[in-house]
Order: structure tokens, then sequence, then C-alpha cells
């Protein structure tokens, strides 16, 4: 062979394995895309935000086949977007919703049953499946568990020569008595949303009052001590605008003396205001102490990724990975054989397992949610004083019997 065919050949043979090392190499590049899901949720407190997208990212980090994506929307708006994407066919995969809200939205557009997707479901308590079991099924799964407590100020109680009332007549007393020109002894989260409901129900309950008889004898004593406490000054006319989150802001502030919440906001005041010395205990009764059994549901959306939406609740289902996150967020464990074992040395959470067993379940019904803003409009003009109180609650009694005559 000369020496001008041996180069020819020589550059052959580099162009085939060019061709061929090059169509490999392109091939051994492609990456397969993820499956991207979206998760819709309202919280509002930065530390659990902060939680939940760790979760999320550990999630995703966990597997090369799914990728989801958080998406806030505040409280007072998040029941209308998410009826109103029911509504259009344009729901998320995933949605974190109120307990109570659940049958509401799942009377819009069933979600997807969940009963043998998730084996760990079997460990949950009873009172945090309910709110998710239509018909022996379950069609969510409960992310925690949370309950309504009475916090207090203890250098400003002090201050004033008092304790932690036990009973509303002890309550009003120690409110008239913290509260001055500068300070509301007490505020209640009474904007329009459910937040309101897990405030004002333990009063409502433990005064012997029903919602079924929200103009009843009873319940009118809910609604005039609180009328009283704002036309005195003790219970801030602001209540009417804020949410749980603005609440615990007041009190971290010193604007009030005592507030009606939840485990979630302990971390929160230790980092915004290390230094202040706060209790937490049952709130008051007269013959019983009652609080409101709350927390959130993952529901899965009847949409084309509901295997890859499941593969992440059964990830935080896990009994060790639920160990992990929901001390640090506030929430008690939906799982028993988690809860048993929460809050330990904490004082202040400790409360709230011991409060939890008191604790009562809402309405649980399809119309709760518009029955829940009719209570809620009726708190909200009580606390404002800008009608009478018997006005107020004959409106509301009558909405609300034409809301559950509406229902088929």
């Amino acid at each position: 062979m000369n020496k001008k065919k041996k180069i020819q050949w020589v550059a052959a043979g580099i162009l085939l394995c060019f061709l061929l090392f090059g169509c490999s190499g392109e091939k051994s590049m492609t990456v397969k895309s993820k499956v991207k899901l979206t998760l819709w949720h309202y919280w509002d407190i930065p530390r659990n935000q902060k939680q939940l997208n760790s979760l999320i990212n550990q999630f995703n980090e966990s597997q090369d086949c799914i990728e989801i994506k958080t998406v806030y929307i505040p409280d007072e708006d998040f029941k209308k977007k998410l009826a109103l994407a029911m509504a259009e066919g344009n729901t998320p995969d995933l949605a974190l919703v109120d307990s109570s809200d659940f049958r509401f939205f799942h009377g819009m557009q069933p979600f997807v049953e969940l009963t043998d997707q998730i084996p760990e479901l079997s460990f949950y308590m009873e009172q945090a499946i309910e709110p998710c079991e239509i018909d022996n099924k379950i069609y969510g799964q409960p992310f925690g568990v949370n309950c309504t407590a009475m916090f207090y100020n203890k250098r400003i109680l002090e201050a004033a020569g008092c304790t932690p009332p036990q009973n509303w007549e002890e309550f009003k007393e120690v409110v008239e008595k913290v509260s001055t020109r500068e300070r509301n002894a007490f505020a209640i989260a009474a904007l329009q949303t459910e937040e309101s409901m897990y405030s004002f129900l333990p009063i409502l309950w433990s005064m012997g009052g029903e919602v079924t008889e929200i103009n009843g004898e009873q319940s009118r004593k809910a609604f005039q001590m609180l009328g009283e406490m704002a036309e005195e000054g003790s219970l801030s006319r602001q209540s009417i605008s804020l949410t749980l989150s603005d609440v615990t802001n007041q009190f971290v502030k010193g604007n009030i003396a005592i507030m009606f919440n939840n485990a979630m906001q302990i971390d929160c005041i230790r980092e915004q205001a290390p230094n202040m010395e706060f209790g937490v205990c049952p709130i008051p009764g007269e013959t019983c102490q009652v609080s409101v059994l709350g927390g959130e549901i993952l529901a899965v959306t009847d949409q084309e990724n509901q295997e890859e939406a499941i593969k992440f609740l059964r990830f935080l289902a896990d009994k060790h990975r639920m160990e992990s996150y929901l001390d640090g967020m506030g929430l008690i464990a939906p799982r028993v054989d988690v809860m048993e074992q929460q809050f330990q040395g904490d004082e202040w959470k400790e409360v709230f397992m011991k409060i939890l067993p008191s604790a009562r379940l809402r309405e649980m019904s399809e119309e709760w949610p518009q029955i829940s803003l009719e209570i809620s409009s009726a708190l909200s003009q009580v606390i404002a004083g800008d009608e009478e109180i018997e006005s107020i609650l004959e409106n509301a009694e009558i909405n609300i019997e034409k809301i559950r005559e509406e229902q088929p």
C-alpha cells in the first residue's frame, strides 16, 4: 500500500471512530426529564414554610424521577383559589388543606383514595384520620395535629397581681386588671378565615354553646363576653383583621398579655423574644375546659401524576422521618407511635399533649366552610360593635339554616 492510500485509510478510520463514539456520547448525555408536581399550602409561619421546603428538597434529592415545588397562598384566599381551580379542572397535584375543609373540597372534586396505597396509615390516630375518611375509605393523609391553649405573659400578669385564670369570671377580672391605655389585655384571631373558629369555638363550647344553636342562650353568652370586653377595651378591636400569626406578633411585642393559640407558635416566640417569660395552660372554662382539634391534611388530586404524588406521601409517613420534623414545627404527630415520644423535656409543648384528649373536632361536613364564614362574620361584627348582638346572631342563624337547606 502506498503512502497516499495509507493516509486515506487512517483518515477514514478516524472519521468512523468519531461518528461511532460521537453518537454514543450523545446517547449517554440524554437525561430523562423529571415529573414535576406542584403542592399548594397556606402556612404563613416562616419556620414551618422552611421546614416544609426542606422536606420537599429531601424528597427531590432522594430520587431522580420526581420534582415537587410549593406554592404559598394566603389563608384568606386559599379556599377560594383551590375551589376555583377545581371548578376549572386546573388543580395542583397536591394540596395541604385544613382538616375542617377537607370534605368540602372532596365534595367538589373527589381526591384520590389512599386506603390501600399507604400502609403506614394504619398507625395513625383515629381523630386524625376521621376528617378524611368517607364511607370507610381514606382520601387524605394527615400531616400533623394541633389544638388550642392559652398563652400568657408572666411578667405582665404578675405585675398586675394576677395568676392564669381558670374560668371565665376569673378571665374577665384578669383582662380588666391587665389592660392599660397603651395595651389591650387580649386579642383573638377574628379575621374571616378558619383560624377564627380555632380561637372562638373553645369559648363557645365551654359556655355550653353549639354551632347548631348559634342564637341560643348559651351561645349568646360567648359573643356577649367578647363584645363587652371589646367595649371596655380589654379585647383589641384590631382582632377582626388578625390571623393567628398576627396575634403572636402582638403577643411578642407586649401589646397583649393573653392569646389563644397553638404549639406551632412556641418556637416563633422563642426566636423573636428569647428573654420573654411566658406560660401555657388550658383555655378557661365553666364546667369544663375544652380545646379545638385541628391540623392539616395532604390530598392528592385526580391528575395524571397520582402515583408520583403518592410516593411523596409515603416518604412523609415514614416513622423515623416523621420523628425528625414534626417537633420543630410544633405539630403533634398523627402517628400514635411517634406522638407518644414527642416534646419530652419541653415544658410548654408538653402542655398541648395533656390538652389533646379534651380537644373536639369541628363539624365535618361539606357545608362547614360556609357555616364557618357566617360565624366568623358574626364574631367580627360583635367585636367591631357595629350592631346589637341579638340582631347579629339572628341573621347568622337564618343564614346558617339556608346553607343547610341548600345541601342535597
